[in-house]
């Protein structure tokens, strides 16, 4: 086989597998095609031509979820209930950014390997083994840059100190980036596919834009990836307005060899834009490349702000928008076969990856520490189809039936846009995007609403061509699109190991050797089978009063209108049919797990098997096995759960989670099995809450001689120069990255200060309090649309100590990623100025952390951080008890921090996410929380800016078996003091499982007392 580099190709013949394979079996079909197929030139594993990816010689969909590793913190294990759940609901490739700064904290990690750590949320190695255990391919996004709104766009905090500027060929930068990429790069190179791995492609950067003065650096991280052995087809996401074709391998200059778009089709002008830039400017600037949609959304960002709403993570506003789970199919038609997605669809878009940037993601998992950037908070849910405590959502239920159609539905993969409008129909409301596969006939009509925004219930009829000429369809009746929806109208499909071949049907399709057929509830459908006899059973049947049929001229129509299921035998053409009518709902509550085969990929469909079953009922359907007379599977329940499945005739018995289940045989075959789910779980009460002081940095006598002096005089940060004063107080300058911050300015008073003034840059939502000798001057804080704040703190009288050292305290909250800090500052009056400035962040900054486990982006510098007391096992037993709810709480401004413990007792088998509910005090207290669990700070809450008010304990950190500890600080912006409304632990729900999942302990206090400061009993505030 003759394959050449990037868009040189070569025409060759090659022996084509069946592209009409049902689950079962595949042949050849009887056809061979002339293609145009493209490679790297260094493997043919993964070749490509205009319309799709091939893995080993086949087409295939790549439909991909983006999921972000460091994202969900502490136990690796928890990984695989990601995949799994990904698996099981249609996608068959997860896309995933790896986090710069989580890695490499200094530029010196582990003698500049970086920090890879087995076992730990930095296994990267870890993350793709469960993925090919999924059964997954996986896309790698090692950036350096990756946005991702994280802090940094994934740069460590480091990065910015250096000279130049970033994201091109300064030597600086690219001797900062060199190390990291070459780590991650030969990780990954080890993990393709060509090596045994499920990596199928590369990204290159991130979303970067080209021109003569940086492309150097694009070319210098294709150079690293061949260098180090990636031999897979590299891409890259241009989010650059209208696809302008930065690095298309089509186009002069640096290239890569698939290139992607990156947009969202939201709001009033997604169908245009899906028109015009995703197809349109895709085939102009890419033509010789299948249509790749690097990022896709299906869900979309929250930031901070809306704090009327107040309620949950602010996602919940998803539930009857236009991502809402109708939205996963509205965005069809357009060839695109490469989907990276959090949720959508798409019908002829060839790869699909739904990620994440100002994207979405399929599972967003949480903002923990200092890991978010400054326009989004704590959670990361993004309204996806997993949400942010592991859910599956009703999105998936959509995305799982779009997932099997495109995974058996190989006619495609190979087809063309013909044409698209409204003059399909007889409904001009109505839009028509018409695919054909020319060396099949296959055709697919995707019809939905020509306005995107849309609610509206419209009937219509619509043209189809077929090899039987133009037909107007349906016969009887019409085609019902309730609002969001969208349906697929298919034409001379052939499916099935008899190829059987539907003329045309007016119902969505999903087939295994079985053919499904759904629609929502009471709407009607119409579908016409070619076939060379009369089928055995005629309607209306007693059996069937919703159906009725003609034959004439060798086609088999059926009319019906969808409720519940039903089961219909097609016998007498030689072949053994089953058409299956189902109501949405019901379709929704099916699966088509795969049968594993022996090799490597023995567990990916098409390329590895084949084989598959058909089960209903199950929340999540995680694998399935069949050995001798019994089908085993494994999976989760939300309650009790009737199970139906189909399977080869030689199955007789079922293992459920690994134990036997009774099953029942129905009147058309399969079996039905009653299985049990857990019972209501209750969660704890959190009280006995111990109290400390967490500012005593503000008394004038505090011995900050362990403090950073913020001694620095320039800075690198040439864009953001300091606005007054004589030193730079940017955090990053001095090693800390993140969390809150503690600056102490000194100076020798002379009695004429009236005042000082401060330029303060903290980021979105940030804030910060300043005290002088102890007394509080007042806070300031920004919102979601401002990061810094000028002002002028006049001294009250008798607050000077003339002639004397006099201490200026600012403590400020850090929105991470620019430079933060003090940018500017003055003492107005008797031409005085600061002589010295301490500051303080995390303990130990980034390079000395006394917890490398969880890292320096997990803390900041509040006291009761540095000493280590949001950890397990600090001993707070001569703390006073305190509460942080009405009646105590903090009683003027300043800071307190409270621990309370709690145990679940959770039994093996039973999974119960679990989150914080903070009920929200008058909107008028200015007051902020920051939740610890077991040592992981995992929220963020501001009463008076929102909109977060639930926050999720991830199942990766809790303790089922033994003891958590929560802890909280509580920091009053005003003098009046402040108190939470209420706290309580609640759950999304109590899942049966055959998840198993243990306790996974973080290091706690007593490993790392040697490194923290000695604890002092300070007064609450």
């Amino acid at each position: 086989m003759l394959l050449r580099h990037h868009s040189k190709e070569v025409m060759f013949t090659r022996h084509l597998l069946n592209e009409h394979a049902a689950a079962g079996k595949s042949s050849t079909n009887g056809f061979h095609a002339l293609e145009r197929r493209n490679s790297t030139g260094l493997t043919d594993t993964v070749t490509w031509d205009t319309h799709s990816l091939f893995i080993q010689g086949q087409r295939v969909f790549i439909l991909s979820a983006e999921i972000h590793p460091w994202r969900l913190p502490g136990n690796p294990d928890l990984w695989a209930d990601i995949f799994q759940k990904v698996k099981s609901n249609g996608f068959n490739t997860v896309s995933f950014y790896v986090n710069w700064a989580v890695h490499f904290p200094t530029p010196s990690t582990n003698g500049g390997q970086g920090d890879f750590e087995p076992g730990t949320y930095r296994d990267i190695q870890r993350f793709i083994d469960e993925g090919k255990k999924a059964g997954l391919w996986m896309i790698a996004r090692p950036g350096p840059y990756i946005n991702a709104e994280t802090t940094g766009g994934g740069f460590p905090g480091w990065v910015g100190n250096i000279a130049g500027s970033l994201r091109n060929n300064n030597p600086n930068y690219t001797q900062a980036w060199t190390p990291y990429m070459t780590a991650i790069t030969k990780i990954i190179a080890r993990n393709q596919i060509t090596n045994g791995g499920p990596i199928i492609l590369v990204q290159a950067e991130n979303e970067f834009s080209a021109s003569a003065s940086n492309s150097p650096y694009m070319q210098a991280i294709i150079d690293l990836y061949r260098a180090n052995g990636v031999v897979v087809p590299i891409t890259h996401n241009d989010q650059h307005s209208g696809q302008a074709g930065n690095f298309s391998p089509d186009l002069p200059g640096t290239h890569v060899d698939i290139y992607c778009g990156d947009s969202y089709p939201q709001g009033a002008n997604s169908w245009a834009q899906v028109q015009a830039i995703y197809y349109s400017a895709h085939k102009a600037v890419a033509p010789n490349n299948p249509l790749c949609l690097a990022e896709f959304g299906g869900g979309f960002l929250l930031g901070w702000g809306a704090v009327s709403t107040r309620s949950g993570t602010g996602y919940e506003k998803y539930s009857n928008d236009l991502t809402d789970a109708s939205f996963v199919l509205r965005v069809s038609a357009q060839t695109a076969t490469i989907l990276s997605k959090c949720l959508l669809s798409i019908m002829k878009y060839r790869i699909l990856t739904f990620s994440d940037n100002t994207c979405a993601v399929l599972f967003g998992g949480t903002n923990w520490g200092q890991t978010l950037e400054p326009t989004v908070y704590s959670s990361y849910d993004y309204g996806g189809g997993i949400n942010e405590n592991r859910v599956a959502t009703p999105k998936m239920n959509e995305m799982r039936l779009q997932g099997l159609f495109l995974r058996v539905s190989r006619d495609l993969l190979g087809s063309n846009l013909l044409a698209n409008g409204t003059n399909y129909t007889t409904s001009t409301l109505i839009h028509t995007a018409e695919l054909k596969n020319t060396v099949t006939g296959g055709g697919f009509y995707v019809i939905r609403h020509n306005a995107s925004t849309s609610t509206a219930l419209t009937t219509t009829q619509l043209t189809v061509g077929t090899s039987l000429g133009t037909i107007l369809v349906p016969k009887a009746g019409s085609l019902t699109l309730n609002g969001r929806e969208s349906k697929i109208i298919v034409t001379d499909y052939v499916f099935g190991k008899s190829a059987t071949r539907i003329l045309y049907s007016t119902a969505d399709i999903d087939k295994t050797d079985y053919i499904i057929l759904y629609a929502p509830a009471g709407q009607t459908g119409e579908t016409a089978f070619r076939f060379t006899n009369q089928p055995s059973i005629i309607f209306p049947s007693p059996a069937f009063p919703n159906i009725t049929s003609t034959f004439a001229n060798g086609t088999f129509t059926l009319s019906y209108t969808l409720s519940g299921s039903q089961f219909i035998p097609i016998t007498g053409n030689g072949n053994s049919l089953v058409i299956v009518l189902m109501d949405k709902a019901t379709a929704n509550k099916w699966h088509a797990p795969v049968i594993p085969a022996s090799g490597t990929f023995g567990n990916f469909f098409s390329v590895g098997t084949n084989e598959t079953v058909l089960v209903g009922g199950p929340y999540i359907l995680r694998t399935a096995s069949i050995a001798g007379n019994t089908l085993s599977l494994t999976g989760d329940l939300n309650g009790t759960t009737t199970l139906e499945f189909v399977a080869p005739t030689t199955v007789t018995s079922l293992n459920w989670n690994g134990k036997a289940v009774g099953v029942a045989k129905t009147s058309h075959g399969s079996f039905t099995a009653s299985l049990t789910g857990t019972s209501p779980f209750t969660l704890p009460t959190l009280g006995n809450w111990k109290v400390l002081g967490s500012l005593p940095e503000v008394d004038p006598t505090f011995d900050d001689s362990s403090f950073v002096t913020a001694s620095l005089t320039t800075t690198n940060y040439t864009n953001l120069p300091p606005l007054a004063g004589n030193h730079v107080l940017y955090s990053q300058q001095y090693g800390f990255y993140g969390g809150n911050l503690i600056f102490r300015g000194h100076f020798t008073a002379s009695g004429q200060e009236t005042a000082i003034i401060t330029t303060v840059q903290y980021g979105f939502a940030g804030g910060y309090s300043a005290w002088l000798n102890g007394v509080f001057l007042g806070s300031s804080q920004g919102n979601s649309t401002v990061s810094m704040t000028t002002d002028t703190w006049t001294i009250p009288t008798n607050t000077l100590h003339v002639g004397s050292d006099n201490v200026f305290v600012v403590v400020q909250a850090n929105g991470g990623k620019e430079p933060r800090g003090i940018r500017g500052f003055t003492i107005v009056g008797g031409n005085t100025t600061f002589s010295s400035w301490k500051l303080q962040g995390n303990q130990g900054g980034a390079a000395n952390t006394p917890d490398t486990f969880r890292g320096y982006l997990n803390e900041g510098g509040l006291y009761a951080e540095r000493i280590g007391a949001h950890l397990p096992g600090f001993p707070d037993s001569s703390w006073p008890s305190g509460t942080p709810l009405s009646g105590g709480g903090v009683s003027g401004a300043g800071i307190n921090f409270y621990r309370t413990t709690f145990d679940l007792k959770l039994p093996q088998g039973v999974d119960v996410p679990i989150r914080l509910s903070i009920t929200p005090s008058a909107v008028t207290s200015n007051f902020r929380v920051q939740v610890y669990i077991n040592g992981w700070q995992v929220g963020k809450y501001i009463n008076n800016i929102g909109p977060q008010t639930v926050f999720v304990l991830p199942a990766s950190i809790l303790r089922r078996q033994s003891s958590n500890t929560l802890a909280l600080s509580l920091w009053s912006l005003d003098r009046t003091g402040a108190s939470i409304a209420g706290l309580q632990l609640i759950s999304d729900d109590a899942f049966s499982t055959s998840l198993n999942i243990v306790d996974y302990v973080s290091p706690d206090y007593t490993e790392q007392q040697h490194l923290r400061p000695a604890a002092q009993v300070v007064q609450p505030m």
